[in-house]
């Protein structure tokens, strides 16, 4: 009996700590997940973590495609240029008073030692999950 009270309260405990210790979806789990995207040349996974709606004709698939080869022909040779991104740093997380829109600002640290500082603006959608913003 004290083995099956001890195992129930085991397991409520993790279920717990996991809750309220575990990744979900806030705009910095979002960057950090993006920045590791990047970083293992998975760009198909970081073109999914970006807001695309329809808009001129276009259709969201084709908009990602399209961003795809940009990120394929111009991101790579240039992270292979700094020899791929070593680490970064969130350096802060701002998420706008209405709770729909975030800024999240990190260092990030290449390869070759050079450093850059970056802004992501993000966006929540309709289904309340954290967004990278590709409006300009």
């Amino acid at each position: 009996m004290k083995k099956s009270v001890f195992g129930i309260l085991a397991l409520v405990v993790m279920a717990v700590c996991f809750w309220s210790c575990g990744g979900g979806n806030t705009p910095t789990k979002v960057v950090e997940n993006s920045i590791e995207y990047v970083k293992a040349k998975n760009y198909e996974a970081y073109v999914d973590l970006i807001q695309i709606e329809e808009k001129n004709g276009k259709t969201v698939e084709e908009q990602k495609e399209q961003l795809l080869a940009l990120l394929q022909g111009k991101l790579g040779p240039t992270l292979d240029k700094k020899q791929g991104i070593a680490s970064c740093e969130i350096l802060s997380e701002e998420i706008a008073e209405d709770g729909n829109t975030a800024v999240v600002k990190v260092k990030i640290t290449y390869g070759d030692g050079t450093t850059d500082d970056q802004k992501f603006k993000l966006v929540k959608n309709a289904d309340g999950d954290w967004r990278l913003d590709a409006q300009k």
